[in-house]
């Protein structure tokens, strides 16, 4: 648990730190980085799994139901996010792999990087695309392409509420 909130306490302040100008989200990058997993899913051993609003609602279900206290009050945050979707192509070939991290690198700009963290030769990138105000983000994208994970949450996710979050957490 200390990990995950140290880890949104690095979001949270690199999103703070997006200038004005890349505020304005005009590319849905949420639903291009969902294609190009589609696209690659017909791959051998690129697995894809898309929650949608459904598949939400059973997970919300159930997390409510597990009792967790920490999960059940994160659920609170996740209460606007209409789908994730989740890659693990850890078991393709390396030259699909590089394929698709290059791909991947095409669609996602260094704009939106919140945070690169690198630990044992992995590298892990957290991209958040921030709604027109400032105060959601729209599509948040988890990439660790040297173990083959992608994971994409769309919808709204308000900045505020994860930062009351963070901050009853943190004591």
């Amino acid at each position: 648990m200390r990990k995950t909130v140290i880890t949104l306490l690095l979001v949270l302040a690199a999103l703070a730190a997006i200038p004005d100008s890349a505020s304005a989200a005009v590319v849905d990058y949420g639903m291009r980085v969902t294609s190009l997993m589609t696209e690659y899913s017909g791959k051998r051993d690129f697995q894809v799994v898309n929650l949608g609003r459904l598949g939400m609602s059973v997970v919300r279900t159930a997390i409510r139901r597990s009792g967790q206290k920490d999960a059940v009050e994160m659920l609170k945050l996740l209460k606007d996010v209409k789908r994730v979707s989740i890659a693990d192509f850890s078991d393709c070939e390396p030259a699909v792999k590089n394929s698709f991290a290059e791909r991947l690198s095409n669609v996602l700009t260094r704009d939106y990087l919140l945070v690169e963290a690198k630990n044992s030769g992995e590298t892990v990138r957290i991209f958040a695309i921030p709604t027109s105000d400032g105060e959601n983000i729209s599509d948040l994208i988890i990439s660790a392409p040297g173990s083959g994970a992608l994971v994409c949450v769309s919808g709204f996710i308000n900045v505020q509420d994860v930062a009351a979050f963070l901050d009853s957490h943190s004591k």
